[in-house]
């Protein structure tokens, strides 16, 4: 567990969920919204788990809405270090099913007082929404929005950020599953399939 690092899960739900046609985060995956299984597996890696979102259902989570209106998951990721007093946010979007907790600990061991931002990058992707980012971050965000620049990548060329590339230890089914990104009606059915065998 992560626990040693006060840290705090985030699910990131603020998005249009354009691709899908409909809200990916509450989509039934094996009998519960896939939302409600991103936080069962955040909840093995942190205590405290909270959900960025402007509208829909409620998870029995603290649910914040976003300060800045439109702003991605820079503006996500800004509202809830705004709201929260922990000194680690451990990322995860609201279409990424199949998070595992063995990942967010493998990331968490590269965190420390000098680092900003610990962010995997897999098969050649930044992975900038399953990262885990320092509160030290919250400035630069600020400032970033002010500016209206809503890139996560380029609060990372602004902090000491490590990317991890090399997933060796852990099992690659685990690490590939736990990228898997559900955009599209396709990806669903896949997901679905997956599901099938877990």
């Amino acid at each position: 567990m992560s626990k040693e690092l006060n840290a705090c899960g985030v699910i990131l739900a603020g998005g249009g969920s354009t691709r899908m046609g409909k809200d990916k985060a509450w989509l039934n995956l094996g009998g519960q919204p896939v939302v409600a299984r991103i936080l069962k597996e955040l909840q093995k890696s942190v205590s405290t788990v909270v959900m960025n979102q402007n509208k829909g259902p409620d998870l029995p989570i603290p649910s914040i809405q976003d300060i800045y209106q439109d702003a991605g998951p820079l503006g996500g990721l800004h509202t809830v270090m705004n709201a929260r007093g922990e000194e680690w946010f451990f990322l995860s979007a609201c279409d990424t099913p199949f998070i595992h907790e063995s990942v967010y600990n493998y990331l968490s061991s590269f965190a420390d007082q000098t680092i900003d931002a610990v962010v995997p990058e897999y098969e050649g992707r930044l992975q900038l929404l399953s990262g885990i980012y320092r509160k030290s971050c919250l400035p630069i965000i600020e400032t970033l929005l002010l500016n209206g620049e809503r890139k996560v990548s380029l609060l990372l060329e602004q902090v000491h950020s490590v990317y991890v590339t090399d997933f060796q230890p852990l099992s690659r089914e685990v690490v590939n599953r736990h990228f898997f990104n559900m955009n599209t009606p396709e990806d669903y059915r896949k997901a679905q399939e997956i599901c099938k065998i877990l």
